[in-house]
């Protein structure tokens, strides 16, 4: 009996770890899912200083901000890849191309590679969460256009309206934490900018203002590069353009094929050349739109063409006049011909050397410019200076926008008058690491 009772006891026992043993193996199992489950496959990637045939399966998981995710943040949103943090098993590494926001993998060569890539806000995430939740941001409309009615002098603060990209961010008024300290010029002086706007690709728009960090309101002419007349001659509508084409023509296509340098594009591509290809900055310019509008304004008669008296959008604005001629700014460019690029000619024109321009009147009015004397927006230098917005040819004469010495963003000139230069880029997302973008500790590419 004893020994029966043994037997039974240790059949007993034996169910007992078949079961443990079981439920330590499903327990593994689903351990084992749960960890590898967060790894994507993903066959459809590059290989950098890699050589291998048949690389296999590559696989890749993400965390945002600590927390593990079944994707990747979306372009534009300010994630940036943590590098320090993020590997791949086998000796591979991963990089993010900012531009098109894939994944790449250096020293690919062996199978079933294993990348974690760890995300988090850069610089650009950061600005991002400083959005106004006050409601002193201007209304934007369902057609994209932003319902600017006064300047705006004394606040700052950040806003949002749809662009060419996505949804930008932008800049207004009195901001005080939109410094940027990047390159150094011919001369070897540090050179100094401020943020614009996040473009809704994500990247960072900037303008020049000098060899130090300005306070707003501090007129000075070191915050441009230059002076230049726009073009060199104005009896055309070909004038109006950043580039141009046949002057003369009778068609509108001909007058503003972009075959020609304006004098001033001339001049930017000349400054670009040597202030930041020769410098090695290259790689932090971002191939984003520069829009010169030549639409036609809402109450314009003409061709475009040749000497025909011609209205274009920015002939009108939101500060008074006719309604007929009434225009309120917008971030969007609604002819492919004018937005600006170097090599993208989906978005944009593909017709630039370097990816240079100036800001435009849409800019300058969101930032708080308007039809009066504003020394407290950030766009203020206490000089005249040139945007990219034509306004019309009237009386023989091609005229475009400029800001004036006292900050007035309604005014325009003869194109073959002098003006300041200052140059406006487009930096990658990634391409600012650190500072808080205040004048003592202005945001910088680390």
């Amino acid at each position: 009996m004893e020994l029966e009772k043994f037997k039974e006891k240790n059949n007993k026992r034996t169910g007992i770890i078949i079961f443990t043993v079981c439920c330590i193996l499903l327990i593994t199992g689903v351990y084992l899912y749960s960890s590898f489950a967060i790894y994507e496959q993903n066959q459809n990637f590059n290989i950098i200083n890699g050589t291998v045939e048949d690389p296999g399966d590559i696989y890749f998981s993400f965390y945002v901000d600590g927390v593990i995710s079944k994707t990747m943040p979306t372009k534009g949103s300010g994630y940036t890849l943590d590098t320090t943090a993020s590997y791949c098993t086998n000796g591979a590494s991963p990089v993010l191309n900012a531009d098109d926001w894939s994944v790449s993998v250096n020293n690919l060569t062996v199978t079933n590679t294993k990348c974690t890539l760890y995300f988090v806000k850069g610089v650009v995430g950061q600005i991002i969460e400083q959005l106004d939740k006050t409601g002193a941001c201007p209304t934007v409309s369902e057609d994209g256009t932003v319902q600017v009615t006064v300047e705006e002098e004394n606040n700052g603060y950040l806003c949002s309206a749809l662009d060419d990209y996505g949804t930008s961010y932008y800049y207004r008024g009195n901001v005080t934490n939109n410094y940027v300290k990047f390159g150094t010029n011919e001369s070897g002086q540090d050179m100094y900018w401020r943020i614009i706007r996040i473009n809704g690709d994500g990247t960072i728009r900037i303008i020049y203002d000098g060899t130090s960090a300005h306070a707003n309101g501090e007129a000075s002419e070191d915050r441009q590069t230059a002076t230049s007349v726009y073009n060199s001659s104005y009896n055309d509508n070909a004038y109006v353009g950043y580039m141009y084409g046949t002057p003369g023509s009778t068609t509108y296509d001909a007058t503003h094929a972009n075959t020609n340098d304006s004098t001033i594009k001339t001049y930017l591509d000349n400054w670009y050349k040597i202030n930041i290809e020769d410098k090695g900055l290259s790689s932090y310019i971002s191939d984003t739109l520069f829009c010169n509008d030549r639409s036609f304004g809402s109450s314009n008669s003409g061709t475009g063409a040749g000497t025909s008296g011609t209205y274009y959008r920015w002939y009108g604005g939101p500060w008074g006049g006719s309604s007929s001629s009434h225009q309120y700014p917008r971030l969007t460019c609604s002819r492919q011909n004018d937005r600006f690029t170097v090599d993208d000619e989906i978005t944009g024109n593909g017709d630039l050397i370097y990816p240079i321009g100036l800001v435009n009147t849409d800019e300058v009015v969101l930032a708080g410019g308007y039809n009066t004397s504003n020394s407290g927006y950030y766009l203020y230098t206490g000089n005249y200076y040139w945007t990219m917005s034509p306004v019309d040819f009237d009386y023989g004469i091609a005229y475009v926008r400029y800001v004036n010495s006292v900050g007035y963003g309604d005014l325009y000139d003869y194109v073959d008058n002098l003006g300041g230069v200052r140059p406006t880029l487009n930096l990658i997302p990634d391409s600012l690491k650190v500072g808080s973008g205040t004048a003592d500790d202005p945001f910088m590419i680390g």
